[in-house]
């Protein structure tokens, strides 16, 4: 009972900022919140992200420890979820609705008698998202991905390819719809 009891407090609250490895002044994850790998997980001054948030930092393969770095003044909507293996750099003052998935993994198929939760997990490849960008509900940004500067992501958008500055884009897999000069 008081292992569980420990756990369910572990999980409303998330871990103490001491723990992470960076926690600016005035950040806040609201709780419910589950956090994996704090030790690799730099906050910057003035985030909020939301309840329900899961930012999940893992070491998939062994002496290449991951990094997730959030800048200053961030807002993350609720069921925020994160997937890092390898390296996933937030910008200043990036906002994103509730809903939205980034990854800089997945987990591989190359074995269609496996369950997926059994595969390995694929090689990452590094996701940055420039300071000011916007991300929508539901959208999701896959490995690899560049989003520019003051990009906006619209709701329910795929983004599987770089998205330039200032660029707007929408679908799946997002299309840019609008360029704004710079």
């Amino acid at each position: 009972m008081r292992a569980t009891a420990r756990l369910t407090r572990k999980v409303l609250r998330g871990p103490d900022r001491e723990r992470f490895a960076g926690f600016g002044p005035n950040a806040i994850l609201v709780p419910p919140v589950r956090v994996t790998r704090p030790d690799r997980i730099w906050i910057g001054r003035g985030v909020t992200v939301h309840e329900g948030a899961w930012l999940s930092v893992v070491e998939a393969h062994e002496g290449r420890p991951p990094t997730l770095r959030i800048g200053d003044r961030c807002r993350f909507g609720r069921e925020l979820s994160i997937a890092c293996i390898g390296e996933i750099t937030i910008g200043d003052e990036v906002s994103a609705s509730d809903d939205v998935f980034i990854a800089d993994c997945y987990h591989d198929y190359t074995d269609p008698y496996t369950p997926v939760l059994y595969q390995p997990m694929s090689e990452p490849a590094p996701v940055v998202i420039g300071n000011g960008a916007y991300l929508g509900a539901c959208s999701i940004v896959l490995p690899g991905v560049r989003i520019g500067e003051g990009a906006y992501i619209g709701e329910g958008a795929v983004v599987t390819a770089n998205v330039p500055d200032g660029a707007v884009v929408f679908g799946n897999p997002a299309r840019q719809v609008l360029a704004v000069a710079r």
